[in-house]
């Protein structure tokens, strides 16, 4: 799964809001909501701007731009649940990462 598939799906989760809101063009504020806090995950993770905005089906970035900059009732508590989406995120991975090692020095063994 790719980060971002995996931190859409997280909030989605996490919110209640399906991936397919996420990425429409509702602005009722609980959609405007997770998006911003997919917006904000995906920008600590070091994605672009364009990136992002491909990933919710934005014309451009200039959305994605508007997202990080909107200063709203609920963008400290957006920052932290971005936060908690990576955290997900690399515990997932780390997991993930180890299973795969596994599975590799096993064939290896099995190999030699």
């Amino acid at each position: 799964m790719v980060i971002a598939d995996y931190i859409i799906e997280h909030v989605a989760e996490e919110t209640g809001i399906t991936k397919k809101l996420i990425k429409s063009k509702y602005r009722h504020q609980e959609i405007v909501d997770a998006k911003q806090i997919v917006v904000f995950a995906l920008t600590y993770l070091g994605f672009t701007q364009k990136f992002i905005g491909n990933q919710l089906n934005y014309r451009d970035h200039s959305t994605v731009n508007h997202l990080i900059n909107k200063r709203c009732f609920n963008s400290h508590e957006n920052r932290l649940r971005a936060t908690q989406a990576i955290k997900s995120y690399l515990d997932m991975a780390l997991v993930e990462n180890a299973r795969l090692r596994q599975n590799i020095e096993a064939k290896i063994s099995e190999e030699g």
